[in-house]
């Protein structure tokens, strides 16, 4: 019973119900001196007396031994934070040895699980071993799926357990998981900011209009990106996808709201040139890209604004990690640097003055250490 808190719960509990040790012992059948053994936490109940000892106490047994199975929302996040922290610095294989013992403890809560196999997608790289970590990530995904009965959740955790799919080279097992259909949107969100207004809510509909407004802003650009790389061949509509997607970002001021879309977005708009030999077209592009950079603020997070003025209540309460990144913030810069620097597709642009003087800006911009290659 390390790590529990029997004796005080149960000292606590029996003088708060009035009751002697004796009267104890006499209902469960052991001496006084058991009692005051428990009591001082020199020893415990056997666990057949632990029902019993429940009942008398008029608490569950879990309460009873002060076991609490599930974390809270907060603790899941404190938890999340501190190990992509630690990740960031320590080996991997040190810190998965937490993971693994607080997912140990508490395997039954599922919102723990699917944080933690979030945590592990983000960081799995860094292993001796990823794809063992791939395997375990699927693990936490699928008890997650066959036990929760939390909707939201689930998806999550299928979501999660597709894109294990993808990393690993599984295309055709990731089409049989999720379907290979395009889902009709029925708009649901409007109807329910409908019902919202009919009861007298109109801050609760403002809220789920703009948290749906939001996620379409997101899954568009989000989808504009992907685009890009399937349009190349087709010069004429990349162009135009770019030019539409860059009048958008700027227009909702996304690189404020969710720097990471900006910065996918002209990242591989810059791919994309480079793959039409266009260096011209790839290096505004860049710039682009080393614009946002300048603007960061930190901690990253996604948030509102002015114009999105509901959406951080929505997302402190609605999305599971809250405002805070995957990553740590060390770990997002460092890569935000690294990609451009190491991408093939940037090898012709290497002895291009202005190419050199964003990949130095950057680095300085981003206050990253000397030896960050």
């Amino acid at each position: 019973m390390q790590g529990l808190k029997f004796a005080e719960i149960f000292s606590s509990r029996r003088k708060q119900l009035g009751m002697t040790q004796g009267d104890v012992a006499a209902y469960v059948g052991v001496s006084n001196a058991a009692v005051s053994k428990w009591e001082q936490g020199l020893s415990y109940p056997e666990l057949t007396l632990l029902p019993r000892l429940a009942t008398l106490m008029n608490l569950t047994i879990d309460a009873l031994l002060g076991y609490n199975p599930q974390l809270t929302r907060a603790k899941i996040n404190e938890l999340y934070g501190s190990f992509a922290k630690r990740l960031s610095v320590e080996p991997f294989e040190k810190v998965q040895t937490d993971i693994e013992a607080t997912l140990h403890e508490y395997y039954a809560c599922y919102p723990l699980l699917v944080q933690m196999a979030q945590l592990y997608i983000n960081y799995y790289s860094r292993s001796t071993e990823p794809a063992v970590i791939l395997e375990r990530i699927g693990e936490l995904c699928q008890r997650a799926i066959s036990n929760s009965d939390d909707y939201k959740l689930i998806h999550e955790a299928r979501m999660l357990q597709a894109y294990v799919l993808l990393l690993s080279g599984q295309p055709q097992e990731l089409l049989q998981f999720l379907g290979d259909e395009i889902n009709i949107q029925f708009g649901s969100e409007l109807l329910i900011a409908q019902a919202h207004v009919m009861l007298g809510d109109e801050k609760k509909a403002k809220v789920v209009v703009q948290a749906s407004l939001y996620q379409s802003m997101i899954f568009m650009i989000s989808s504009a990106t992907e685009e890009l790389m399937l349009e190349v061949a087709n010069p004429v509509h990349f162009d135009e996808t770019v030019k539409r997607i860059d009048q958008m970002l700027k227009l909702f001021q996304v690189e404020h709201l969710n720097v990471h879309l900006s910065l996918v977005f002209y990242y591989k708009a810059a791919i994309g040139y480079m793959k039409q030999h266009r260096k011209q077209d790839a290096l505004r592009m860049l710039e682009h890209y080393y614009r946002v950079c300048c603007g960061l603020r930190l901690p990253f997070q996604i948030r509102g604004d002015s114009y999105f003025y509901l959406i951080d209540d929505w997302i402190a309460q609605d999305i599971r990690l809250g405002a805070q990144a995957p990553r740590d913030d060390d770990s997002i810069k460092q890569d935000m640097y690294t990609i451009m620097l190491h991408e093939p597709s940037f090898a012709e642009l290497q002895d291009d003055p202005a190419y050199q003087a964003i990949i130095t800006n950057l680095k300085h911009v981003l206050k990253l250490k000397e030896d960050v290659e």
